[in-house]
């Protein structure tokens, strides 16, 4: 075979090879999923959260006149605006009059009860303070004569005790002596004096009989007297006894008598100091005195408004709760939505949307039958939902002017979030498991040229919404293309090709 063939062969050869290789390209182009690719950017994570809610007025003003007044007129319908001083209602005047006069004569009967019990308060007080007197007297006179009669019972029984001492130092032998010696200087006397009458003396015989004859009787009569002393002496020391010991039971009755007669006195001045018992009816009575003037005083008002109850601010008629005909009662007699200070917006929030609302996030309200939004304003308070746990009662205070009362409207609620350094579409984020990832288009290098592949990168979702993540910093760089959308499923290691190839 000659070299012109052997290169025609070769050269065929290569031609087919070409063939081959284009058509293997474009058959393998056509089968690799096509992408698009975006790049991180830096931007915030705003948070939205929708909710419906009607206008309120700012506060409710509860409207109240005097109970039991009769409504002659009522002057306005529920739904109605009124200003400032408006007619509510009107009661009768005739009917007022007469519960004037009633109260006026109640607090006349005060003042007499009070002026009664007044008087009687300073009698008794006198009646207390002369009890308290005679008792203090009557304390003083038994202390005083208690005293003396003790001190003369013992100046008695002392005197009676010495009386009785100085006897006994006296005995009855002492006594007995005595007489026999007067006896013997008596008769001895009569002899002296015998002798010296009649000095020629009878025989000696004579003499001595006649002596011991008149002896003997004088022995009998002075022993006779001997005896009748100690008798007499015994006699005096019992008398002398007795009157000590009766001395004593008079000090001792003194004694007593002194003791019980001041205790009793003692006693007697404690009752006549004991305070009388509280009483409070004066005090009640200023009471009742003050709550009659109270309502004496709003009658009073009332008859000078001539009967008329007006509206204390500008605002909505949301309630009336009085009939003509009928008595005004304690409660609420209408209710005012009061629009002069402004208007709110109450919402309820979905409880799971919690960490996006928060006092002062910014809204977007949209009124009904308008197209112009509202803006500028926050919420003003979040509070738990009176009657649904899973819900959040939502407040954004309102100036006067913006919203009417009773518009319904609906509200945005935009929570935004600190600055990001790497923000992808919500479409680049893939999750798997506990795992989130991106896809990354890296170019390679291969037998037939050079072609794109998919490449996963584990990355850390610091925050994200509905349209965008946000993932830490430091995972992704600004030249990397991530890929947000693939025309069919890829993976890792997937060829793929731009979109726009």
């Amino acid at each position: 075979m000659d070299r012109k063939k052997i290169f025609g062969i070769f050269g065929g050869f290569l031609a087919v090879m070409l063939v081959f290789t284009i058509l293997s390209r474009a058959f393998g182009g056509a089968a690799m999923a096509k992408v698009e690719t975006i790049k991180i950017s830096t931007g915030t994570i705003d948070h939205k959260v929708s909710a419906s809610g009607r206008v309120e007025a700012g506060k409710e003003i509860a409207v109240y006149t005097k109970s039991g007044q009769r409504v002659q007129e009522i002057c306005v319908q529920e739904g109605q605006s009124v200003e400032e001083g408006q007619v509510l209602f009107l009661v009768d005047l005739e009917e007022l009059e007469e519960q004037i006069l009633t109260v006026q004569q109640e607090l006349e009967k005060l003042k007499l009860q009070d002026q009664d019990l007044k008087s009687a308060q300073s009698v008794e007080r006198q009646n207390q303070e002369n009890a308290r007197n005679r008792a203090i007297e009557d304390y003083n006179s038994a202390v005083t004569q208690g005293n003396a009669a003790v001190t003369q019972a013992k100046a008695d029984w002392d005197w009676a005790e010495q009386e009785l001492q100085r006897f006994l130092q006296t005995s009855p032998n002492s006594t007995a002596d005595q007489g026999q010696d007067k006896v013997t200087a008596e008769t001895e006397g009569r002899k002296e004096a015998k002798d010296h009458q009649n000095p020629e003396a009878e025989p000696e015989q004579e003499n001595n009989e006649s002596q011991e004859t008149e002896d003997g009787s004088k022995e009998d009569s002075a022993d006779t007297q001997a005896m009748s002393s100690v008798a007499e002496w015994e006699a005096k020391r019992q008398a002398l006894e007795q009157a000590a010991a009766e001395a004593k039971a008079v000090y001792d009755n003194a004694l007593s008598g002194r003791s019980e007669n001041i205790k009793s006195a003692q006693r007697a001045l404690e009752d006549a100091s004991v305070s009388t018992a509280s009483d409070s009816t004066r005090q009640q009575n200023e009471i009742t005195r003050k709550q009659q003037q109270i309502v004496l005083e709003k009658l009073l008002r009332l008859k000078e408004a001539e009967g008329k109850v007006t509206a204390p601010v500008r605002g909505l008629v949301t309630q009336i709760a009085v009939t003509t005909g009928d008595f005004t009662s304690e409660g609420t007699a209408i209710r005012l939505a009061d629009t002069s200070q402004g208007c709110r917006i109450i919402a309820a929030v979905d409880k799971a949307n919690e960490k996006y609302v928060s006092k002062g996030s910014e809204v977007t309200i949209s009124v009904s039958g308008k197209k112009e939004k509202i803006t500028g304003y926050a919420i003003s308070n979040v509070a738990q939902h009176e009657e649904d746990k899973n819900m959040l009662q939502v407040t954004i205070d309102l100036p006067e002017g913006v919203v009417e009362a009773g518009t319904l409207t609906e509200i945005e609620i935009i929570q935004k979030s600190k600055t990001y350094h790497a923000i992808l579409p919500i479409e680049a984020l893939h999750e798997e498991q506990s795992a989130s990832y991106v896809l990354i288009l890296e170019e390679e290098q291969g037998v037939m040229g050079s072609g794109f592949v998919a490449k996963r990168y584990e990355v850390e979702v610091l925050d994200k919404n509905s349209s965008q993540a946000a993932l830490a910093e430091g995972t992704l760089t600004g030249d990397q293309e991530v890929i947000n959308s693939s025309s069919r499923l890829i993976g890792d290691g997937s060829r793929v090709r731009r979109k726009a190839e």
